[in-house]
Parts: C-alpha cells; sequence; structure tokens
C-alpha cells in the first residue's frame, strides 16, 4: 500500500531540503515567490472567523528567524487571510490574535513544487554523476531532527526514520534500503554514541 503524497512542509523542513535558512525563504515570500502558512483553531479576527490553514504575513514572522541579533520563540499574530486571498483580517479587542512559533510556518506541497521548478532547485549540475537519492538534503534533515529532539533509541529507529524521509520527500516515494542506508549512518551513529572521555 501506497500513502498519499504530503500536503504540507514546515519551513525547518524546507530549509534543510534547500539548503538555505528561513530567514531566506521567508525573503522570498516577501518577493512573492511563496506564501508561508499556519493552521490555526477557529479565531476570530476583526469579526471574521477563520481556521485551518491562513496566511501570514511574511513582515510579522520575520522576528522569529533574524539574521542577525536575537530572535523570538514566539509572537503574537494580528493579521492573518485566507490562502491566496487579498485582503488581511486584523485583529482587534476584545480579539487578541494568536500566539505561534516557528514550528507552526508551512508551506503546500504544490507551492514547494511549483517554486522548485521555476528555480531548479535542488537538481544537480549535468558535470557530473546524477545522485538517485539526496543525501545531503536527508543529513541535515536528521542533524535538524537529533539536534532538537536527541537520538533516537536506536540505529534501527533512525534508519527507519531517515527512510521515511526519502520517501515523503521523494516525487515518486523511492527511498534507499534499509541496508544502504545503515552503512551510511552507522559511523555517525556510534560517535555520537561513545562516551565522552573524562
Amino acid at each position: 500500500m501506497s500513502l498519499p503524497p504530503r500536503a504540507l512542509y514546515s519551513l525547518i523542513e524546507v530549509s534543510a531540503r534547500w539548503g538555505c535558512t528561513i530567514a531566506d525563504i521567508v525573503d522570498w515570500a516577501f518577493a512573492g515567490h511563496l506564501e508561508i502558512l499556519v493552521a490555526i483553531p477557529p479565531t476570530r479576527f476583526y469579526g471574521v472567523l477563520h481556521s485551518d490553514l491562513v496566511a501570514v504575513a511574511p513582515s510579522d514572522v520575520l522576528r522569529m528567524c533574524r539574521r542577525f541579533g536575537v530572535a523570538h520563540d514566539e509572537i503574537l499574530i494580528l493579521r492573518v487571510r485566507g490562502p491566496g486571498a487579498e485582503n488581511w483580517s486584523v485583529a482587534h479587542p476584545p480579539e487578541e490574535g494568536l500566539m505561534i512559533d516557528l514550528y507552526d510556518l508551512m508551506i503546500t506541497a504544490d507551492t514547494l513544487a511549483k517554486f522548485e521548478e521555476r528555480q531548479r532547485v535542488c537538481r544537480r549540475s549535468n558535470t557530473g554523476p546524477a545522485m538517485k537519492y539526496d543525501w545531503e538534503a536527508a543529513y541535515l534533515a536528521t542533524m535538524i531532527r537529533i539536534y532538537e529532539h536527541g537520538l533516537p533509541e536506536s540505529l534501527t529507529a533512525l534508519v527507519a526514520e531517515m527512510q521515511e524521509w526519502f520517501i515523503q520527500n521523494s516525487a515518486d516515494g523511492d527511498a534507499p534500503d534499509e541496508s544502504t542506508i545503515r552503512k551510511r549512518i552507522s559511523p555517525i551513529w556510534h560517535q555520537l554514541r561513545a562516551p565522552v572521555p573524562a
């Protein structure tokens, strides 16, 4: 049984996939290349009830992913709009907006695919042999996972997570077999699990 393709990607995943910073992605949203979304519970903004996916303004979320200075862990969103809509709904008392953090920021799979097609993102140069799998992006995603959540309980669990990453991030759901992933990740796993010298 094959699973349906993903509908949404977090900006953290996209930054690993494209090898860029989240601030870069927000810059491209400023330029109109893509739209940043968050999923929210039913919330009123100036009398208009919004829920599910809504677009947020790049200028509002930039404070969470500054290139320099201290970034905010979370921010209060005071305006939203429906995906693809032009007009913003602005929060006013007694409505107080909605708190979000960096992990809430997403783009749709359709937006990601169109951006990659326009910009030729993740395409390999013709000067060398093409790589069947994007190992560099997989390693970036794995490093972010380990940094944020620590190591999985076992090497087998890490291999399974990496294989799932390939499935979710390939055009056709293809992924390296477990033994190939294990050979590549095993040295890193053992280094990370090695006891720290006293």
